[in-house]
């Protein structure tokens, strides 16, 4: 049976994934910041993403299991910087610890047991277009998403040839419950092929690095056009 790790699993996109791949053999761990009950498919493992001493702690049980196969780097936290005025050193940190620690220190650890898996094993990066258009009224979010890039790419040249690692943009899949109509419609009005597309896009995108094994080092854009907007 092979093996997944996949972080921010409780909801959206992580549990799609997690889901997904668990319906096609995968044995598939989670590391999320709380539990869902609903999630029977997979291990869970809770974890406090700002915390080094709580991800090494997941790390550690990780380690346990044998071969992985596949890690999704697939944890996010999604805010405007205006949100926070009053506390942008704490929230700095925060993204920091989401989108580069938890990343960088999951591929150091587990890396000895993706390069063992049979075919060689594989690092996927769920980054943002932002990454490298970035947004100003996320700039804080942009730049640590630019940075998680930044990552795959370094990790693709340090495990090649044993792993392969990767990144997914994504677009415009999903509107968070937040988002106003007039956001909604100004986002479609940019993006070449208007509409919201949900996650299995997304998916399709994980399947395509899962079965091509002479892909290394690629950011893969799946935003509707919206990179290039009209």
């Amino acid at each position: 049976m092979k093996t997944a790790v996949i972080t921010g699993t409780s909801r959206r996109l992580g549990a799609y994934l997690a889901e997904k791949l668990s319906t096609e053999g995968y044995q598939v761990f989670g590391l999320t910041r709380q539990l869902n009950p609903a999630q029977q498919y997979l291990t869970q493992i809770v974890v406090d993403y700002q915390s080094a001493d709580s991800v090494m702690s997941a790390i550690r049980q990780l380690q346990q299991k044998g071969d992985i196969d596949l890690l999704i780097h697939n944890a996010s936290l999604f805010e405007k910087d205006e949100l926070h005025a009053h506390d942008s050193i704490d929230f700095y940190q925060a993204l920091f610890a989401v989108h580069m620690q938890l990343p960088a220190l999951l591929n150091q650890h587990l890396a000895p047991q993706i390069a063992t898996t049979q075919g060689g094993g594989l690092i996927v990066h769920i980054t943002d277009i932002y990454s490298e258009n970035p947004n100003p009224a996320f700039s804080l979010y942009c730049s640590t998403k630019a940075g998680l890039e930044n990552l795959m790419k370094s990790a693709a040249k340090a495990y090649a040839p044993k792993i392969r690692v990767n990144s997914i943009q994504p677009g415009p899949i999903m509107f968070l419950p937040e988002h106003s109509n007039s956001e909604k419609q100004q986002v479609m009005q940019q993006t070449l092929i208007a509409e919201e597309a949900g996650f299995e896009p997304i998916y399709q995108g994980v399947r395509f690095l899962i079965d091509n094994k002479f892909v290394t080092g690629l950011s893969l854009k799946i935003d509707g056009g919206r990179s290039l907007g009209k």
